[in-house]
């Protein structure tokens, strides 16, 4: 299928009716309109093209915030899951050759000689507060250092985790013990420009508050970071950060929990983004695109990390279902046999210069950034002050509106987002880039 192509203009009346329904029986909490006020109302999807239920074909470029890396559809995972409906779904505390393969080959994938093992849930907030209770428990401490800018879900423990105010509003008290400190972010840092700076003073902040025994931290269990700031703009950690941040953990005894939840499997040009450094994590936080589509995440924790927690503490009753483990296992194959991590690279880098050709056209794009296919263009009023343009959801729908899928994010809602399927081709992403330069052009003359 080619897209975009508007049959009818979106909203189609089709679409009006669905989500009219819609708005009667959801609650407006939910995460529906994420992308615009009049959402897309699927019929059907192919790899990176979504048909809505008017005919008109939209190009993704969002791909299920980033539970989609092969695409939707994939012949080969949409087989895996036939055959596996024709056995078991669902087998809470029973065992099953396909989960055991599924545990099995995820290990496989991390790097480092320390024996390691592994615990499902069903979404990365799931992972993430498993991964917050082994820490503790391993450790017998109780304070977490998090990064601002954070995302690591929307259950309790992990929006106490971010540090966004619209996510915590109305919550009163949350867990405690969380400390944040500013993420690596060299194009808005309190430590100055440019990684060098940005990693030197981000380490030396977390150094003082670890070692001076007056400032207000207590005995720290654990640290947890994405390698790429998702949620928060598409950030990505200067390279070398990752290592002094390993560095320090180990030197005050400190456990490193990485995020990988929107940066694994291949997103960023390796299978999982801490890779581009020589580090081994104490526990690994996974979901979205492990399993191509399907509700399911991880925690891979060292051996004796996860050997502090009782039997039976974690997990949940979907957690490790059969169904999703079997996408999992097909998703992977996908991913090794079609070279997903260097096309990402390749894509990504083609995409990268085309949005940079898009800012060298138009003053509002303060920069243009990204790893592999993980990309975003952030958004300024004034390039010389840096001031946030907060038009990143009304970008978004101007983009829906051509039929382009983009994500709108950003610590200050002016990040124009990407997280296409990895799979996509260079004609697709001219196609997104046009879009985005009419947008652009209609964003400019508004200021």
């Amino acid at each position: 299928m080619e897209a975009p192509k508007i049959v009818v203009p979106h909203p189609g009346p089709e679409t009006r009716k669905e989500l009219e329904r819609l708005r009667k029986a959801e609650s407006r909490a939910a995460l529906s309109f994420g992308m615009s006020p009049e959402t897309v109302v699927v019929e059907r999807a192919q790899g990176a093209v979504i048909e809505d239920v008017d005919g008109n074909l939209f190009l993704d470029f969002v791909s299920g915030f980033g539970s989609l890396n092969a695409g939707h559809c994939h012949p080969k995972v949409v087989s895996a899951m036939q055959r596996q409906a024709e056995q078991i779904h669902q087998a809470m505390s029973l065992v099953s050759r396909t989960r055991n393969e599924f545990l099995e080959k995820v290990l496989s994938l991390h790097s480092g000689a320390t024996p390691k093992s592994m615990i499902l849930g069903t979404s990365g907030s799931e992972a993430a507060e498993i991964a917050l209770k082994m820490a503790r428990r391993a450790t017998g401490r109780n304070e977490i250092v998090a990064f601002t800018g954070a995302f690591h879900g929307r259950t309790l423990g992990a929006v106490a985790l971010m540090g966004r105010k619209n996510q915590r509003e109305g919550l009163g008290t949350l867990v405690p013990g969380i400390h944040h400190v500013p993420y690596p972010y060299p194009y808005r840092n309190p430590f100055g420009d440019g990684p060098e700076k940005c990693t030197e003073g981000t380490i030396r902040y977390i150094n003082e508050f670890l070692e001076n025994p007056v400032s207000g931290w207590g005995d720290v269990a654990a640290v947890i970071i994405e390698p790429v700031q998702g949620n928060g703009g598409m950030i990505p950690a200067p390279i070398g950060f990752l290592k002094a941040l390993r560095e320090i953990c180990d030197r005050y005894g400190v456990l490193l929990i990485i995020d990988e939840v929107m940066s694994g499997f291949c997103r960023t040009g390796k299978m999982f983004a801490y890779q581009y450094e020589d580090i081994e994590p104490d526990l690994i936080v996974m979901g979205k695109s492990i399993s191509g589509g399907l509700p399911l995440a991880a925690c891979v924790a060292k051996k004796e990390i996860a050997d502090a927690s009782n039997p039976g503490t974690e997990s949940s009753t979907y957690a490790g279902n059969v169904m999703a483990c079997a996408a999992g296992l097909a998703s992977i194959e996908v991913y090794e046999e079609e070279n997903l991590s260097e096309r990402s690279l390749e894509m990504g880098s083609y995409f990268l210069r085309r949005l940079e050709e898009l800012s060298e056209r138009h003053s509002i794009v303060g920069e243009v950034r990204g790893r592999g296919l993980m990309i975003a263009a952030e958004l300024v009023s004034d390039r010389a002050t840096r001031e946030p343009l907060s038009v990143a959801k009304k970008a978004s729908d101007m983009s829906l509106k051509k039929g382009l899928l983009i994500y709108p994010g950003g610590h200050h809602g002016n990040v124009l987002a990407f997280l296409p399927p990895l799979i996509i081709n260079k004609a697709q992403v001219d196609t997104a880039v046009g879009i985005l330069d009419e947008v652009l052009l209609e964003l400019d003359v508004q200021q």
